[in-house]
């Protein structure tokens, strides 16, 4: 790939916060320019149905997301909406269905667990300043917390689930949607001056995206599942890759930004984990408000009961999940950002024995074919979310209909 970088080392240290960016630079010169420039790019083919629908010369919020459902009906629709569907329906040359398929099966097979490593990904971005940024100017820093994640969660489900990401289902529709919503937060910040480009970088820019599919989405979640004595096979891997590649580029990632196999998916996390990153003051209040409102017990009983074994149990879970959670984050991370471990940490060295038993089952054929395996998964992660993958509903873009600017993550 043939560039020409446009931010210089010092200026990206200055926007990321990383204070060794050059020397980071000096191992990966070709990748970390690459990120550099990333800073300042968003997706001009999203931000330009955003400009066109609020120019007055587009079509309203409601019919766009109907335009997603149906991406082949497109014949009338104005022209940067209509340019934008076309080039999602461009597939690449690369993209394999079947091996995406695998992958979405591969990755139901713990899906459970992956889901929630969710959590793990959510403060994965709320060390940086990328992140933490467009939600304090937003507004939504602590608000809706719950929320959130709930949305994100259903997201990922639907991003994942078998079969789901493929061209006009449901789960490549709502990435769509996102990668809109997304361009609707950078016109919101620029257009009420509550961005500077020259500081910042560009909102929800390519780099942020970028390390957060690949590294937030892709490579933490099987770090985590390989500290529990999870095991997958170099196919698995790879075709989990390739199924998130797909999706980085349905949500606008620039091709070359994406993970060509996993040893590619590594490197990118590596980078990011060499960044001596200094986590920006709201990351403390977003994982405060991430553990005391980031989750519900919910054991299926009535309503009330269900709500009195929430609150029991709510102190218990917040000590887990912060102890867990700080297993994966550097020990000066981990403390800026307001994460205190407890000896509870070693409950995930505790759980191996089970989960690989679970393994071994699986492997003998005890607990049914590896497509049950993953069906079974993925019933139980949706009921939990409220989310019927035979009748997905129709209010899914209520939050940017009610002028609520959500992000992934």
């Amino acid at each position: 790939m043939t560039s020409v970088w446009t931010v210089s080392p010092e200026r990206a240290a200055a926007i990321t916060g990383a204070r060794n960016w050059t020397d980071v630079r000096a191992e990966h010169p070709e990748a970390v320019d690459a990120m550099a420039d990333g800073l300042m790019l968003g997706d001009a083919a999203a931000d330009a149905v955003i400009a066109e629908m609020y120019s007055g010369r587009g079509w309203a919020w409601s019919d766009i997301t109907a335009a997603l459902d149906s991406p082949t009906e497109i014949s009338d629709a104005p022209p940067a909406l209509r340019h934008f569907l076309e080039v999602a329906t461009d597939l690449p040359s690369w993209f394999d269905p079947a091996l995406a398929r695998a992958g979405a099966e591969a990755w139901w097979r713990f899906g459970s667990l992956q889901s929630s490593t969710l959590y793990q990904s959510l403060i994965y971005g709320y060390r940086a300043r990328g992140f933490t940024r467009p939600l304090v100017a937003t507004g939504r820093l602590t608000e809706g917390t719950w929320d959130r994640v709930v949305a994100t969660g259903r997201w990922v489900t639907l991003a994942t689930a078998p079969g789901m990401m493929d061209p006009g289902e449901p789960g490549w529709s709502e990435t769509l949607r996102i990668r809109l919503v997304h361009a609707m937060v950078r016109h919101h910040l620029h257009m009420h001056g509550h961005w500077d480009d020259e500081q910042w970088g560009v909102p929800i820019n390519q780099t942020y995206s970028q390390l957060t599919i690949t590294a937030g989405f892709l490579v933490l979640p099987l770090r985590v599942a390989k500290d529990f004595g999870i095991h997958y096979t170099r196919a698995d891997m790879e075709a989990m890759t390739h199924l998130w590649r797909w999706v980085g580029w349905v949500m606008g990632i620039e091709d070359h930004r994406l993970p060509r196999n996993f040893g590619d998916a590594r490197r990118t996390d590596r980078i990011a984990q060499d960044f001596r990153l200094e986590p920006p003051p709201e990351s403390r209040e977003l994982v405060k408000a991430l553990l005391d409102d980031g989750y519900r017990t919910n054991l299926g009983l009535p309503g009330p009961l269900n709500d009195i074994v929430h609150v029991l149990s709510r102190p218990f879970l917040r000590t887990l999940f912060e102890s867990v959670s700080a297993r994966w984050v550097d020990d000066e991370v981990a403390t800026a950002m307001g994460l205190r471990s407890t000896p509870m940490h070693h409950l995930v060295t505790l759980a191996r024995p089970a989960i690989r038993s679970r393994e071994i089952a699986r492997w003998f054929g005890l607990l049914g074919s590896e497509h049950a395996v993953a069906r079974r998964e993925l019933r139980f992660v949706t009921s939990r979310l409220g989310l019927d993958l035979r009748r997905i509903a129709s209010n899914r873009y209520d939050s940017a209909d009610k002028g609520h600017l959500e992000t992934v993550a």
